[in-house]
């Protein structure tokens, strides 16, 4: 999401640089006019690393005076505030939640939250996740969602995978696929000819083959991989499930949404009730409820006139969230900042 907007943003004219405290096998690539800025600092000993990375802000607020700085992870605003001090400059300092707000440690949080009051601004992709902040800082702050790609869906009868259901995203304890492998079985003694295929790499693949092992259903699970072009392996499929215990945003949801797929998703905090009203556009289910993931399934694979309904609702995503429009929120609540005394 953010290198979508730092090349956004160049586009609008907007010089942008990134500061990166890891530049080492970056996993999307950029706008050549966007500066990527290595300003991590390597040594075994976390205090000097701190004040290292400190140092480097400071250093780079003095030396390229920005007007605004965004702080797209949360710890990272400490960094930010006190690099500020002693920079000379009028930097305005922007944070931003981009996660579930309780997924971060307590020490962790402890630390962010001392530092809220300093900054300027602040950028909430969820209402739900602004309302789990001080009252300070959601009033000073605006709830901007993430930007749907733009798609040509070209999903037809002769290029979808028949009784298929497709998920995406890391094989992660967080991302619950233990629920949708147990309900995937329910599903499987209904519709015995349905497969399940997951997109995604993650410390959780053993575990997760393991478990479809023994509940009998391995031979109709497909674990896909990583994709790179996950975009046209999406319009393969009509049904896209989403089981996730906790997020901030869904990137994966949101695509899936883009390419037309009928969603079932569960109701975790935050972004899926912010991008599914249920019914209408796909369903949400409760989180970890595999009979009622279950049930939604069974019901999306034997009615193919919702799944078509489904569909048509779920591609206006692309407008509701589309580049212009978040670019152009982003964009104006940073001058409103910048010009705020």
């Amino acid at each position: 999401m953010v290198s979508r907007l730092a090349n956004a943003f160049v586009r609008h004219g907007i010089q942008v640089d990134l500061l990166l405290f890891n530049t080492e096998n970056p996993s999307y690539t950029v706008n050549p006019s966007v500066q990527i800025i290595d300003i991590g600092k390597k040594s075994k000993f976390a205090i000097k690393r701190t004040l290292g990375n400190i140092k480097a802000i400071r250093s780079y607020m003095r030396a390229y005076r920005p007007d605004v700085m965004f702080c797209f992870i949360v710890t990272m605003i400490p960094f930010a505030v006190l690099g500020r001090i002693g920079s000379k400059t009028h930097c305005k300092i922007i944070g931003a939640e981009r996660a579930n707000p309780h997924a971060l440690a307590k020490n962790r949080r402890f630390a962010v939250n001392r530092f809220l009051r300093f900054c300027d601004g602040f950028v909430f992709q969820t209402a739900g996740a602004q309302s789990c902040y001080p009252k300070y800082t959601q009033k000073r702050g605006i709830v901007i969602g993430n930007i749907a790609p733009r798609i040509e869906v070209q999903r037809t009868d002769s290029n979808v995978i028949k009784n298929a259901i497709c998920s995406v995203g890391r094989l992660h304890p967080h991302k619950d696929y233990e629920t949708l492998i147990k309900a995937f079985s329910i599903v499987l003694q209904y519709e015995p000819d349905a497969t399940l295929h997951i997109y995604g790499q993650g410390i959780s693949k053993q575990n997760l083959e393991k478990q479809a092992q023994e509940l009998g259903v391995f031979k109709s699970i497909v674990f896909e991989g990583f994709s790179k072009t996950i975009d046209v392996e999406l319009q393969k499929y009509e049904i896209f499930v989403f089981s996730s215990k906790a997020e901030g945003m869904p990137n994966a949801l949101i695509e899936a949404m883009a390419c037309g797929c009928a969603c079932v998703s569960s109701d975790c905090d935050f972004g899926p009730r912010e991008l599914i009203k249920d019914g209408e556009n796909g369903f949400l289910v409760p989180v970890a409820d595999s009979k009622t993931l279950a049930d939604k399934l069974l019901y999306l694979l034997r009615n193919s006139s919702l799944r078509k309904k489904f569909s048509r609702e779920a591609i206006k995503i692309q407008e509701t969230y589309s580049e212009e429009k978040i670019v152009t929120l982003y964009l104006d609540y940073a001058r409103e900042i910048s010009d705020s005394k």
